[in-house]
């Protein structure tokens, strides 16, 4: 059970968190860096979290569909889409947002009905 609500938090946590920080920024002075490190951070996360949903239950639309907000994440640190970073950012978190969401549903309903 305690896995499980680490993997709650993780799931919704993290994507939440994501979209708060543009709103955050003018409150809490981050380094520059920080983006840079969430991003790193979710990366190896979202992938791992949402490749095992799609193994779990068969469907590779949240996959998709966190790999889609993962790379506006990324495109929002560059140089070139500077001036968009925050709008990017919160197409990212919020694609990202509703695959974990999405993924976490699916592999509810899978294990509701007996699935592995």
């Amino acid at each position: 059970m305690f896995l499980s609500g680490l993997c709650l938090l993780h799931c919704l946590g993290l994507p939440l968190l994501l979209i708060l920080l543009p709103a955050l920024a003018s409150f809490i002075a981050l380094p520059e860096e920080f983006h840079l490190f969430a991003v790193l951070l979710a990366l190896p996360v979202s992938l791992l979290a949402l490749a095992i949903g799609a193994r779990q239950h068969k469907s590779i639309v949240p996959l998709a569909v966190g790999i889609f907000g993962l790379l506006f994440l990324a495109v929002a640190l560059t140089e070139k889409f500077h001036s968009d970073e925050i709008i990017l950012t919160v197409i990212g978190a919020s694609g990202l947002l509703f695959a974990h969401i999405n993924n976490w549903r699916r592999r509810s309903r899978c294990l509701a009905s007996g699935g592995v």
